[in-house]
């Protein structure tokens, strides 16, 4: 039973990974969609990295819980490379998805102070319409 619990753990952490990476996309200062406030970035970047800390929190869970059991019922030492991937990539990603939620900001600045440029204005912005 054990087995397929953590299986079931991995691909949930695999399911929950899509959509927080396409949320974290979507807040990258240079991808707007329309004319959103900044608060709207800010609580997609909270999703996101609470997403991320779901996703460490399944993997961490699998990655301990099987080798304990499997011990437990076969007393075998070693279990390959592929379970310290696994607290490894939990790991970062514990460590990723804290980062995005406690380094965002605050709902009220997130997203001010940046710029962008578009084409067509009448100032020139390169140094060809400039005469340079």
């Amino acid at each position: 039973g054990y087995v397929q619990a953590c299986r079931a753990l991995m691909i949930a952490a695999s399911v929950l990974g899509l959509p927080a990476i396409f949320l974290l996309i979507t807040v990258l200062p240079c991808i707007r969609m329309g004319h959103e406030p900044g608060a709207a970035k800010y609580r997609r970047s909270q999703l996101g990295g609470i997403l991320i800390i779901l996703l460490a929190m399944c993997g961490v869970v699998a990655t301990i819980w099987f080798p304990v059991c499997a011990h437990r019922e076969t007393t075998i030492m070693s279990f390959g490379y592929s379970l310290y991937t696994g607290w490894i990539g939990s790991a970062l990603c514990l460590f990723g998805g804290c980062v995005i939620v406690c380094c965002s900001g605050d709902a009220q600045t997130f997203g001010e102070n940046r710029f962008y440029y578009a084409s067509g204005s009448s100032s020139p912005t390169h140094a060809k319409s400039a005469h340079v």
